[in-house]
């Protein structure tokens, strides 16, 4: 008798536990369910941040609703897909107005391309044409047919300063950048530094802030070599300046634009299979 009685408390007991248990995941489920519903609404209001926000919340807080769990995932490749649409719009409304910008500026540069060892060709303004400046220190910038903004400060003297690095000044204002040096020896000694991108547009940015004033160019190394820009020149650089973030600001955007088209061509595959 006492063991039956013992018998039917642990049966008791058991059913209890179960159906604590049920209840409980029963509540998780409301709850994970909620989540995904808020998720839901928030989606249909574009406020997407914030629905990813309760679908994280989901994986998270309710890892055994596996249910739940399903629907955020779809819920969060539709956001994605949401988002990309989004990016595609915003980034070719963007796009449209710098392409005739950069049309016409090009009109102002000449193109030059040595087909025998160079691989991309450069735009450089009319009157910083290398070859009109073969015995003179000068700054010569371009813009290459990949959209990279290069300058090179350009030494030329009877010996060698081995430069290391450009230094421009205006007023109290002055800027030193450091590049690769390139060295050779025809008629005097000639050595040529090469900035690229970020560094080549702050130097350009630099020259296009001071306009009005007169810019000393210093170029350094082991001896220096100082003179100023003309005003030829400071407009010279300025425009390929213009030309350069133009040509930037276009790359960026059909880049991202490549990227969103691949993240919604992705989805709508997964859609039809």
């Amino acid at each position: 008798m006492k063991q039956m009685i013992q018998s039917h408390s642990i049966l008791l007991v058991a059913a209890l536990a179960l159906c604590l248990a049920g209840c409980a995941g029963q509540k998780q489920e409301r709850a994970a369910q909620a989540h995904v519903d808020t998720a839901a609404e928030l989606i249909s209001q574009h406020r997407y941040e914030a629905a990813l926000q309760q679908l994280d919340s989901v994986h998270a807080l309710y890892p055994k609703q596996v249910a739940q769990r399903r629907q955020a995932k779809a819920l969060k490749d539709t956001i994605a897909y949401l988002q990309s649409q989004q990016t595609l719009r915003y980034c070719d409304s963007l796009l449209q107005p710098l392409l005739p910008q950069a049309d016409e500026l090009l009109k102002q540069f000449r193109f030059e391309k040595n087909e025998s060892y160079e691989d991309h060709g450069q735009y450089v303004y009319r009157n910083l044409q290398t070859g009109w400046n073969t015995n003179r220190c000068f700054l010569q910038a371009y813009v290459s047919d990949d959209r990279k903004t290069l300058v090179k400060s350009y030494y030329y003297g009877a010996k060698a300063i081995h430069q290391t690095a450009v230094a421009l000044q205006a007023g109290d204002q002055e800027i030193e950048i450091q590049g690769q040096n390139h060295a050779f020896e025809v008629e005097g000694w000639h050595e040529i530094l090469t900035l690229t991108d970020e560094q080549a547009l702050e130097v350009l940015n630099f020259i296009s802030s001071h306009l009005g004033e007169r810019i000393r160019v210093t170029a350094k190394g082991n001896g220096k070599a100082a003179y100023y820009l003309s005003d030829s020149e400071k407009q010279a650089l300025d425009c390929t300046y213009q030309l350069g973030l133009t040509m930037r600001d276009i790359d960026q955007l059909e880049e991202q634009i490549r990227l969103a088209s691949q993240r919604v061509q992705h989805y709508e595959s997964k859609q039809q299979q």
